[in-house]
C-alpha cells in the first residue's frame, strides 16, 4: 500500500517558510484533517476556523496574467526584452489578473448556482455581493505583495509566445506542480512545459479534469475556496436573493489563489513596445519581504524609474534614426 505524501517545509527567496506537496491540490476542507497540518500552529491559527455563509467556491475565468517584480529584475527584463526562468528550476512566476468585470461575471455563474430558476431579468437587476467579499491580496490591483512593477499580458498572448518560442510550435503542457502553504495563503501552482520534457516531468499529474483549476484554450478556470482576507460580512440567502448582512468583526481567515510556473532556461522575448505597454507600477505591500534586488521606497519613485527607462530607450532609437 503506497505511503501517502506529506507537507515539507522549505524556504524560498522572499525568505519565507513554507509548505508544499507536489502533484496535488488540495482542497481547503481537505487540509483542515491533515495529521500533518494540524501540528502546523500558524497555519491553524487560520485554518482550523469555521467561517460560514460566504460565497464559496466561486468559479473565475481569468484572461489576464500578471507578472510582478521588484526593480532590480526590472532592468534585467528590459535588457532581455523578455522573462527568464531565474531560479534552479528555470520558473518563470505569473499570477492571475482579476478586474472588475471578472468578479461581476464570477457573480452571474454563482447566481446561476445558487438559483437555477433564476431568470435572465433577475439577474441582471440583482444588487451586487461579490465585491463585498473579494478582499484577498489576490482582487487588490493598486498594490503587490512582490515588487513595485507589473507586466499585464493577455493569457492567450502569452501562451502563443511561449508556444512559438520556448516549444517550437507545439501546444505546451499544463500540470498540477504544488499546493503552498503559507501562513494565511494556500497557493496551487500549474506548470507549464515544453512537450520536450514530457518524459522528465511526468510525474506531475496532467491538468485535465481537476475540480479547482482548468484551462480551456484562452482563460484559466478557477474555483475559488476562499476569497476574503477578512470576513466581516455573511450571504444570507432568499428567494432568488443573496443579501450581503453584517456579521464579524475582521476575523482572519485563510484565502487561496493560482499561480503558473513557466519552465524556460531561455528568454520568452517580446517587442520592446509591448513591453512598454504592459508596464505598470504599484504599491509594495511593506509587510512582505523582498528576495535579492532592490525596490522602490515609494510608488512616485517607481514611476520615476519607469519613466527613466522609457527615455533611455526613446534616445538609443533617436542615435539610430541619425546614425542608422
Amino acid at each position: 500500500m503506497a505511503t501517502e505524501k506529506v507537507f515539507r517545509a522549505r524556504i524560498n527567496k522572499r525568505r519565507i517558510r513554507e509548505l508544499f506537496i507536489d502533484g496535488e491540490y488540495i482542497s481547503i476542507q481537505l487540509l483542515k484533517n491533515r495529521d500533518d497540518i494540524k501540528l502546523e500552529q500558524k497555519i491553524q491559527k487560520y485554518l482550523a476556523k469555521d467561517i460560514s455563509d460566504y460565497p464559496s467556491p466561486v468559479e473565475f475565468h481569468i484572461t489576464e496574467v500578471a507578472h510582478v517584480t521588484n526593480k532590480t529584475s526590472l532592468e534585467d527584463i528590459w535588457e532581455l526584452e523578455g522573462f527568464m526562468g531565474l531560479d534552479r528550476y528555470s520558473l518563470s512566476w505569473w499570477s492571475l489578473k482579476i478586474n472588475e468585470a471578472d468578479i461581476k461575471a464570477a457573480e452571474e455563474r454563482y447566481l446561476e448556482e445558487l438559483f437555477p430558476d433564476i431568470t435572465k431579468e433577475e439577474k441582471t437587476a440583482h444588487p451586487p455581493f461579490l465585491s463585498k467579499f473579494t478582499t484577498s491580496p489576490v482582487f487588490i490591483n493598486e498594490t503587490s505583495r512582490y515588487g513595485n512593477f507589473r507586466f499585464t499580458f493577455s493569457l492567450t498572448e502569452l501562451m502563443e509566445a511561449y508556444k512559438k518560442q520556448i516549444c517550437n510550435d507545439k501546444e505546451p503542457v499544463l500540470r498540477i506542480y504544488e499546493t503552498k502553504l503559507f501562513k494565511q495563503e494556500i497557493e496551487y501552482v500549474v506548470l507549464i512545459h515544453s512537450p520536450e520534457f514530457n518524459d522528465q516531468l511526468s510525474h506531475f499529474p496532467l491538468l485535465t479534469s481537476n475540480p479547482w483549476v482548468a484551462y480551456d484554450g484562452n482563460k484559466i478556470i478557477w474555483k475559488a475556496q476562499a476569497i476574503c482576507e477578512t470576513h466581516n460580512f455573511q450571504l444570507v440567502t432568499g428567494q432568488n436573493t443573496a443579501e450581503v448582512q453584517t456579521k464579524y468583526l475582521y476575523q482572519f481567515y485563510v484565502w487561496d489563489q493560482v499561480s503558473l510556473a513557466f519552465h524556460t532556461s531561455e528568454v520568452l522575448t517580446f517587442p520592446k513596445r509591448k513591453l512598454k505597454a504592459s508596464l505598470s507600477c504599484c504599491e509594495q505591500d511593506p509587510n512582505v519581504n523582498l528576495s535579492n534586488g532592490q525596490n522602490c521606497s515609494s510608488l512616485d519613485e517607481a514611476k520615476k524609474c519607469i519613466e527613466s527607462l522609457q527615455d533611455d530607450d526613446e534616445k538609443e532609437d533617436e542615435k539610430e534614426d541619425i546614425n542608422p
